[in-house]
């Protein structure tokens, strides 16, 4: 009785192997006549089989090479209702064809067919990541191009580094500064070790708030290239964000020397040196300088136009700030009160012109509120009627 048991779960075993065989032949079958959703199913019951395992690694391989065709032909059918049916088609591709390449002696005697099907795989990661990213969609281009890397990287390609750096790029730019900073890391890794790479790696840090480690790799990149701008630029960044203006101001005129016409530089020198809160450094009179050189070499810079106008609103304001502790009435007192009255009115004259000029470029409220105090403060009740639409 013993033997007849063992003989009969031979036989078993080996009908659950021929209907394995068999749903691989049927979905090879259907996929040449282009029969794909009969295709996908008879292969699915094929290597989801809990007996898949058991059969010969060759049978396997091709069990999983047919199983990529098949979704490769999905992908490219058109067919909507079709492709609905197997929405990760792509990703099922790609496991297969790694699961049919772990054969070495399969993916010898198949190697052009295998490579070209993971070449196709590649580009259409490629492809999708490149197409998110120039639609602006950077956190759905990260993985497309990571997955592409992943692949080339698998093929020994000499364009694998420059997907990683693509899908490190997306990353930042979608503000996943962590994953940004793993996939930076690794581009490093792999033997790229130029001054762009501690650009960015300096980028995830301070995008992380972590400043300190953001100053080492700037420090890092300029050891290599003093003179890069980039690099001074994002130490600039840091600077600015751990409110050391005085540290900025040395890096932007290192700037300056590098890009003189450069009108933006100018105008980051003087919201410093027009910031209250940059002990040591702030200078309304080098604030004004720069926003004015900055308007030579752009007049219609309207950020330095805008600026330069509330720099002397701020200013006056002082001056009315300290006529207002005035509270004496003696000739003295009066005369003194007029006095810084009048300095302050000087200034709102003179800062009156670059605000109007910004409201015309850009009539925001903001704009609006500081003109309209202005014209309140200096008595223009006609201009004040003007701005609110008023006869």
């Amino acid at each position: 009785m013993k033997k007849v048991m063992i003989l009969l779960a031979v036989l078993l075993t080996a009908n659950v192997m021929m209907a394995q065989k068999k749903d691989r032949t049927d979905a090879y079958m259907y996929n040449k006549n282009g029969q794909y959703a009969k295709a996908m199913a008879s292969i699915e019951k094929c290597v989801n089989h809990e007996q898949f395992l058991g059969m010969k690694p060759n049978d396997q391989s091709q069990a999983w090479l047919y199983r990529a065709a098949i979704y490769q032909n999905i992908i490219q059918s058109g067919d909507e209702a079709l492709i609905a049916q197997a929405p990760n088609a792509l990703e099922i591709v790609y496991e297969s064809l790694m699961n049919c390449m772990k054969n070495h002696d399969y993916l010898e005697e198949n190697k052009q067919e295998i490579y070209q099907r993971v070449g196709s795989v590649m580009n259409t990661y490629y492809t999708k990541g490149a197409d998110d990213y120039n639609t602006g969609k950077f956190a759905e281009a990260a993985p497309m191009f990571k997955k592409a890397y992943d692949i080339a990287k698998s093929l020994g390609s000499s364009d694998a580094n420059d997907m990683l750096n693509f899908a490190a790029t997306s990353a930042l730019r979608a503000g996943d500064y962590n994953t940004a900073l793993t996939y930076f890391t690794e581009l490093q890794g792999n033997g790229v070790d130029g001054v762009d790479v501690y650009k960015h790696l300096a980028a995830c840090y301070n995008g992380m708030g972590n400043a300190e480690q953001a100053m080492a790799m700037i420090n890092a990149g300029l050891e290599k290239n003093p003179g890069d701008a980039g690099l001074i630029l994002e130490k600039v960044n840091a600077y600015l964000k751990e409110g050391k203006g005085a540290e900025a101001v040395e890096d932007l005129n290192k700037l300056r020397q590098l890009d003189p016409e450069n009108a933006q530089l100018l105008f980051v020198l003087g919201t410093i040196y027009g910031d209250e809160t940059n002990e040591g450094v702030y200078d309304t009179e080098m604030a004004r300088k720069y926003y004015e050189d900055a308007l030579k070499i752009n007049p219609n810079y309207y950020d330095a136009i805008y600026n330069i106008g509330v720099l002397y609103t701020t200013m006056a304001n002082k001056y009315i700030e300290q006529a207002n502790e005035i509270t004496g009435f003696s000739k003295a007192e009066q005369e003194q009160y007029n006095g810084l009255i009048e300095q302050a009115n000087g200034l709102l004259r003179t800062g009156l012109p670059y605000l109007q000029q910004a409201y015309e470029a850009q009539p925001s409220d903001d704009v609006k509120n500081v003109l309209r105090s202005i014209y309140v403060k200096l008595n223009m009740t006609e201009e004040v009627k003007a701005l609110d639409g008023r006869e």
